[in-house]
């Protein structure tokens, strides 16, 4: 009887024990496993996520290039010694991923044209041999809203309506650039002079001859003294000037260089003339990327297309010449689309992505 009065409550204690478990359980709030991604067949590293670092907080920026995007490093979480990488990914006002890359050390920057006025957002994460570490919080910025002209330096897209230079008449085509409507239009830039210096844009919406319905070589750029840009004779026979303008003779497609630098006359080691005839078989739908580089040692001029994705193909030196250690700088230095000064601007062109910046081209 006692036995068997021990197995009932040896019975009633095991009931008892497990509904108490069942009810603790059923009280206990569970939290749910973090999902982390990893690369294909990777195992979750056990490390730190970085932190971003800049740009953040919707910072804007004021380059025409991306900048570089900079976290901190990531650090095991269960010790060791180890080496990460860094993934880094950027992402579109839509969402949309646009870049991504892989680096040895936690700052990278996109090799992407910025789409202006537009916020970007951008995370990182560690990886080492196959596994990954959990993804940083996204950070954002905002590309810029237009150009600017800093120092030496300009940025002027043209696409956007506006200039950052001074418009001597012509209109703008939205998305697409700056039109000269007569041989006196321009956009002059005025900045300190600049030893050391690289200019590029875009021209497009022209073919071969442009200049001749007027008698004219028109011209997709002049450089020089602005002192002398409000007069035919004043900017003709000035030692500081630069043109480069397109041949109206033979089939139109030809191209001719003034390079003055600091001399005047076909005998003066400062004057620089040089011909190509034929040249480019100019279209009217292409964008022709133009770069004119130089330094006290000399200068050159390059002309590529631009792709739809910014890039530049078929990029061939057209020009080149030494300057024998004398530095291009003009007093009151002027870079200007167009040769307004000598009624000889090329009309229909579309120009557009105006940069100036120091150093040899990028």
């Amino acid at each position: 009887m006692e036995q068997r009065t021990l197995s009932v409550l040896s019975a009633v204690s095991i009931v008892a024990l497990s509904f108490g478990c069942a009810k603790s359980k059923a009280l206990t709030p569970t939290t749910p496993t973090p999902t982390v991604v990893t690369p294909s067949g990777g195992a979750t590293l056990k490390i730190t996520s970085p932190t971003p670092q800049s740009p953040i907080n919707n910072v804007r920026v004021e380059t025409f290039t991306l900048p570089a995007l900079t976290a901190s490093t990531a650090t095991p979480t269960e010790g060791g010694n180890i080496t990460p990488q860094y993934r880094f990914q950027l992402f579109d006002d839509t969402g949309k991923q646009v870049a991504e890359g892989l680096q040895s050390a936690p700052n990278w920057t996109p090799l992407v044209s910025p789409e202006f006025d537009k916020t970007y957002t951008w995370w990182v994460r560690a990886e080492f041999q196959g596994d990954a570490g959990p993804w940083s919080a996204k950070a954002s910025f905002l590309s810029p809203n237009g150009g600017y002209i800093r120092g030496q330096e300009i940025f002027d897209p043209l696409t956007n309506g506006r200039t950052v230079g001074r418009q001597i008449s012509g209109h703008f085509i939205q998305g697409k650039g700056w039109m000269a409507d007569h041989l006196t239009d321009a956009i002059d830039y005025l900045i300190p002079a600049c030893a050391t210096c690289t200019v590029e844009f875009d021209v497009t919406n022209f073919g071969h001859g442009e200049g001749e319905p007027f008698e004219k070589d028109v011209k997709w750029i002049s450089m020089g003294d602005a002192s002398a840009f409000d007069d035919f004779l004043a900017h003709r026979n000035h030692p500081w000037k630069m043109h480069l303008e397109q041949r109206a003779d033979g089939d139109g497609s030809g191209m001719k260089l003034i390079w003055r630098n600091g001399g005047v006359g076909d005998g003066e080691p400062g004057d620089h003339t040089g011909k190509v005839d034929p040249a480019i078989d100019w279209r009217g739908d292409i964008v022709y990327h133009f770069t004119l580089t130089w330094n006290p040692s000399g200068f050159e001029i390059f002309i590529g297309e631009t792709q739809a994705n910014g890039s530049v193909i078929n990029n061939k030196r057209w020009f080149a010449d030494g300057f024998g250690g004398h530095a291009f700088t003009p007093p009151n230095f002027i870079i200007s689309l167009g040769t307004r000064s000598r009624e000889e601007t090329m009309i229909n062109a579309i120009w557009s992505n105006v940069k100036v910046y120091p150093g040899g081209r990028r």
